[in-house]
């Protein structure tokens, strides 16, 4: 999937504030599909394991390693 311009999806990341059910940002972008058929299940994941990737790599360097492999 690639991030895209016209609406194919939508992935929303909602952060909590310190109230249940309360958010304080959301953040949305739309996908595009590819050759490449990922099930929403898949494309989950892939979200948690770059997440739980975050506790062992700072952000600029993961950032760099996914762009890398991206290019």
């Amino acid at each position: 999937m690639k991030v895209a311009e016209k609406r194919w999806g939508e992935v929303t990341i909602k952060k909590q504030g310190n109230k249940k059910n309360k958010f304080d940002k959301t953040l949305s972008f739309s996908v595009n599909q590819t050759e490449t058929n990922y099930s929403i299940e898949e494309y989950f994941e892939i979200l948690k394991i770059v997440t739980d990737l975050t506790s062992a790599i700072k952000f600029n360097e993961l950032k760099a390693i996914l762009h890398k492999h991206g290019n």
